[in-house]
């Protein structure tokens, strides 16, 4: 007889741990309230690039001239954007329902409780032998601030809007603030950015982001760090904040950007012995099991990175343990992490800071796009590959690539890593040329010290 597996919440971990629970042979049952693909598909990931793929590309019609092609200025359709990045996500979703289809997992769209060994939704109720706990985040609101006005809004309600904002203030300069942020200013808005931390973009390497402020700052985005808002003057079409060292801010649209929230509130997990932490994440295992034998956890609800393609793969490992195929402990050593601003900035590994901290006497390789006849050729010479290795062995330990295809070129380190490369057997593949992928090549042969150019 089947395992019966019930997945709760259907985003990027839960549709996975459904279809290849599915794969694997089990009766499941998906329950999710809202839509298929969750956050990622619907409110994050995919509407949020559609809508910086129209961004970047008015920035290339702009400097057409550049290359010899004259157009007047754009007219900007902000409904049309809209309706595009609509299209793109029915387009995602429509996909993840025929897949569910194919493998014949039961869709049920209804909030789903957990009582003993069934989940209740729709008046109906769902016995499991395995429960996979998928139930995703939330955007965070921020005290004092009046999150039902209608100039204020989070990652969810910005992608709602009718019309693009002439003065937008940021609160909170991470990566869903920074994105939002190299959206619109291409799009005319004045954008202004306010961080308490020291630092925006707090994870990544510091001399990254003081080459990326500057950057940006060209763009007209202008940053307020270690600063907070103390109080916010409301009317009806715009508002005024006012920070902690006395700078008022004027907005017409306030994006609260302050980080998500677990939604595991009120779904029966304690009174089914699953553990949560202080803020309300899963506490599961190495293995991805909670303090319930029958009930697992994978994706933002338990904390840790927030990333759709490690969701995917906790809830792959998640329901491969529970159904006992090719058990083992969910490894995070290599999950490369991506910012889809303008220029794009991505991570994998550890950086010259995080490797210290580790112990690791560091040494880094590398290479600017200014020398990349790639990059230049795309009018895209603003960018780095840096690679961090230990010193004594050459060791790959991680990597941060800021510039055109970042996102794109970062996965093959990631692979180095898991191979065990080092930056000489890195430096010593050939790399086809004119890429801009050369410059990971030419960051690990200046590391190695034979880089023809850099060395």
């Amino acid at each position: 007889m089947s395992a019966a597996v019930v997945v709760l919440g259907g985003g990027p971990a839960g549709d996975v741990a459904a279809l290849r629970g599915a794969q694997l042979g089990a009766d499941v049952v998906l329950i999710e309230r809202a839509e298929l693909g969750g956050t990622c598909l619907n409110w994050g990931c995919i509407p949020t690039k559609s809508l910086l793929a129209g961004a970047d590309l008015l920035r290339k019609i702009r400097n057409a001239s550049d290359y010899g092609i004259m157009v007047p200025e754009p007219t900007i359709d902000f409904t049309r954007m809209m309706a595009r990045k609509e299209e793109v996500v029915l387009k995602m979703r429509s996909g993840v329902e025929a897949a569910c289809k194919r493998k014949q997992v039961r869709v049920v769209r209804e909030s789903g409780v957990i009582e003993g060994d069934e989940v209740v939704a729709g008046g109906e109720r769902f016995g499991f032998d395995h429960l996979v706990v998928c139930v995703g985040t939330a955007a965070s609101g921020l005290p004092g601030i009046d999150m039902e006005h209608p100039r204020v809004v989070t990652s969810d309600g910005i992608l709602h809007l009718k019309k693009i904002p002439k003065r937008l203030l940021v609160i909170g300069g991470g990566v869903i603030g920074c994105e939002f942020a190299s959206l619109f200013a291409p799009l005319g808005s004045q954008v202004t950015v306010v961080e308490v931390l020291p630092q925006i973009l707090a994870g990544v390497e510091p001399r990254i982001v003081t080459q990326f402020r500057k950057l940006v700052a060209l763009q007209g985005i202008t940053f307020h760090t270690e600063r907070k808002v103390e109080t916010v003057d409301y009317r009806k079409a715009s508002l005024t904040a006012h920070l902690d060292d006395g700078t008022a801010i004027a907005a017409d649209l306030l994006l609260v950007s302050v980080g998500r929230r677990p939604e595991t509130a009120g779904i029966g997990l304690e009174d089914a012995g699953v553990k949560l932490t202080e803020h309300g994440h899963v506490e599961v295992d190495d293995q991805l099991r909670t303090a319930n034998p029958k009930i697992w956890a994978a994706g933002d609800c338990v904390g840790g990175l927030q990333l759709a393609h490690l969701a995917s793969a906790e809830a792959a490992r998640a329901v491969e343990n529970a159904l006992g195929h090719n058990v083992m402990a969910m490894d995070r050593t290599v999950v490369p992490s991506c910012i889809y601003t303008h220029p794009e900035i991505a991570m994998i590994g550890l950086n010259s800071e995080t490797a210290k901290a580790a112990g690791h006497e560091v040494k880094v390789g590398q290479a600017r796009f200014l020398g990349n006849g790639k990059a230049l050729g795309e009018g895209e010479p603003d960018g780095v590959a840096q690679l961090y290795t230990e010193a004594a062995t050459g060791l790959l330990l991680g990597a941060t690539v800021m510039g055109v295809h970042a996102v794109e070129i970062i996965q093959e380190v990631g692979v180095a890593i898991a191979d065990g490369l080092t930056t000489d057997e890195l430096g010593s593949i050939i790399h086809a040329h004119p890429t801009v992928s050369e410059d990971i090549m030419d960051a690990a042969q200046q590391a190695a010290g034979v880089a023809p150019y850099l060395s």
